[in-house]
């Protein structure tokens, strides 16, 4: 097997965990092109969407999680868990001193090279055994965490302690907390310490969204709070694009979506990409699949036609 083989394999494989670790995983990433830890801000996979693609196992089934989608407060439902509701605060709550040290000893194994000399890593080629980020990711919304505005100080003031301002801070979002004053205000500090918001706009119209997010919050919403976000911040938006029941998104779906991004940056938006990816690992549903490399390409290059936006596209495999 060859280095880039040995480093494709690596990548197939995410698990939010590490080896006696509670809060905190490396993984080697496409989109990072390195190493990425993640700061799993949800352990109890606490999360407002259900998304089809998902590759968080719930031992949820269709059906439980389409009754509680119909059933929940759409106006509530961004501070909900689509099926858990609201959980009490007590099992929500994340050690921060365990979490930031487990993040300064992974960020030293990584530097020092001594992640590379447990077996899921030795393979990983030279170039990949770089710390690129830490990043908010995990098993569920990370917004959602009570704690997330004092997660981003941590995070803030890990990295001034290394003194390494190669290695980036990144949020993946939802989108559905981004105008909540306690967010803003964490992200306001995120962003001056030069942090990255990658944030989910997957859908084009509301039905989409419901079958593939299947979440609660109007759609409305979603593009609301993306919009507000390009305007304060510097985000990236991230677009799964995929087969579902053996249907890709139709031309004119994606039409519609190349509006909406247009229209963001209307409004003065700042986008630094769109990541247009597919599915690579295990789905929460099965008729889920991944589209093949000149699919996925021939979107990017509408999309670039459509909006001047930079895309980045990353394939299956």
């Amino acid at each position: 097997m060859s280095f880039n083989e040995k480093t494709l394999a690596a990548t197939q494989f995410h698990p939010s965990w590490f080896e006696g670790y509670r809060y905190v995983y490396p993984v080697v990433s496409r989109r990072a092109g390195g190493v990425s830890l993640g700061v799993n801000l949800s352990p109890t996979k606490l999360c407002n969407f259900r998304c089809v693609y998902c590759q968080v196992q719930r031992d949820e089934t269709r059906d439980e999680i389409e009754r509680a989608v119909a059933t929940t407060d759409p106006e509530r439902a961004s501070s909900l868990d689509v099926l858990r509701k609201t959980p009490a605060a007590d099992a929500c709550r994340v050690d921060l001193d365990v979490l930031e040290a487990e993040l300064s000893r992974l960020a030293s194994a990584t530097l020092d090279g001594s992640l590379f000399r447990v077996k899921r890593f030795a393979e990983v080629e030279p170039s990949k055994r770089v710390l690129r980020d830490f990043a908010f990711s995990g098993d569920g919304e990370p917004t959602l965490a009570p704690q997330f505005p004092d997660a981003v100080s941590r995070l803030i003031d890990l990295r001034k302690k290394l003194n390494d301002d190669g290695i980036k801070l990144v949020l993946i979002t939802n989108a559905t907390r981004l105008t909540r004053p306690e967010i803003v205000d964490a992200l306001d500090r995120f962003d001056a310490a030069n942090g990255e918001i990658w944030t989910k706009l997957d859908a084009s119209d509301p039905e989409r969204f419901k079958t593939v997010n299947r979440a609660a919050i109007p759609f409305d919403a979603i593009l609301k709070n993306v919009a507000f976000a390009a305007k304060r911040w510097r985000i990236k938006i991230q677009t799964a694009l995929f087969l579902l029941r053996g249907q890709a998104p139709t031309a004119e779906e994606f039409a519609r979506y190349c509006e909406q991004i247009r229209e963001i940056l209307a409004i003065g938006g700042r986008l630094e990409s769109v990541q247009l990816y597919t599915i690579a690992r295990v789905p929460a549903e099965s008729d889920a699949e991944p589209l093949a490399n000149e699919a996925m390409d021939d979107y990017a290059a509408t999309l670039r036609r459509e909006t001047g936006v930079p895309v980045e596209v990353f394939y299956s495999r």
